[in-house]
């Protein structure tokens, strides 16, 4: 097969020769210019990478000098706690303050005295309004008020008196029974489920719940948490309380918050999922905790729940 022949048919050359040179066709010309146009026209050349370098930098530089410190400063407002021996019914509301309460508690306890009310024992704190139970807990040990009252003295029956004979009434096994169970103290960190069916109101649901958020919490601290439990009414919480007892020897359970993993930091009742992720990224920006002051850089937890959670964590 001729090949100038061949190459002529298939480019498209004309068979008429210029000077020994072929003539292009249009299909030719076509073939050869079109696409170096085309290829001009919509290829995009991009060659702003070192503006755009510096612009960021610029931004970066920005963020570390201005925004980054002020973040810093401000993630906890300023939490003072001191706890130290006060007397409600003199303490000024700077005292008041300095050992936990918030303004609005030590106005209160303020405006109560001035209106003439005293606190007589250390209980009568808890009758202010939005008082936290568990601060009065925390608190309790430092107020310079006795536990309860002086119980008054019995009258002696002088011998010219007839003493007041009081009708014994007839054994009732169910009666005797019902009383002794109503005078029993169950120390909640010990009591199994059965035991606590024998507090009046306290089924097999109630006990169950107590004992689940006994072990979510690693012990009870105070009597008042059983308050927390689902379901537990404060009416029904007023009735069993008297029968409710702390062992002061009790060792709660206690998380290491520097090597808790996310999960088991999660699972504690005092902290939720926000808190959760605070406190790992604290660990990740600051370091270590070292003791209950650095929880003061957590803004997700205020001066009350720090209190609550201290007994349960260690800083080793």
């Amino acid at each position: 097969m001729n090949i100038k022949r061949l190459v002529r048919n298939y480019f498209g050359f004309s068979k008429t020769q210029t000077n020994g040179f072929m003539v292009l066709t249009p299909l030719m010309f076509v073939l050869l210019f079109v696409p170096g146009v085309f290829r001009n026209l919509t290829q995009i050349e991009y060659n702003e990478f070192d503006s755009d370098k510096r612009h960021l930098d610029s931004l970066v530089g920005l963020w570390r000098d201005n925004i980054k410190p002020s973040l810093e400063k401000e993630v906890l407002p300023h939490v003072n706690i001191r706890l130290t021996f006060f007397e409600p019914n003199t303490a000024t509301q700077e005292e008041l303050m300095g050992v936990g309460l918030d303004q609005r508690l030590a106005s209160r306890i303020y405006n109560y005295r001035t209106a003439g009310g005293s606190f007589k024992v250390k209980s009568d704190l808890k009758r202010i309004y939005g008082f936290p139970d568990s601060l009065y807990q925390v608190l309790e040990k430092y107020i310079q008020l006795p536990d309860e009252l002086p119980q008054p003295k019995v009258k002696v029956t002088q011998p010219s008196e007839k003493p007041f004979k009081r009708e014994r009434k007839p054994y009732n096994e169910e009666t005797e029974s019902t009383l002794e169970l109503e005078n029993f103290i169950l120390d909640i960190n010990a009591a199994d489920s059965l035991e606590l069916q024998k507090l009046r109101g306290i089924g097999p649901a109630y006990s169950s719940r107590i004992v689940k958020f006994r072990q979510l919490l690693g012990g009870f601290s105070s009597i008042d948490q059983v308050k927390e439990v689902f379901g537990i009414s404060d009416s029904l919480y007023q009735s069993i309380a008297p029968q409710l007892m702390v062992d002061e020897t009790y060792q709660l359970v206690q998380i290491n918050i520097n090597l808790a993993t996310f999960k088991e930091l999660n699972a504690h009742p005092y902290i939720s999922y926000e808190q959760t992720k605070e406190i790992m990224n604290a660990k990740s920006k600051y370091g270590k905790f070292r003791s209950a002051e650095d929880l003061k850089r957590l803004s997700l937890f205020d001066s009350i729940q720090i209190v609550k959670l201290i007994p349960y964590l260690q800083f080793q």
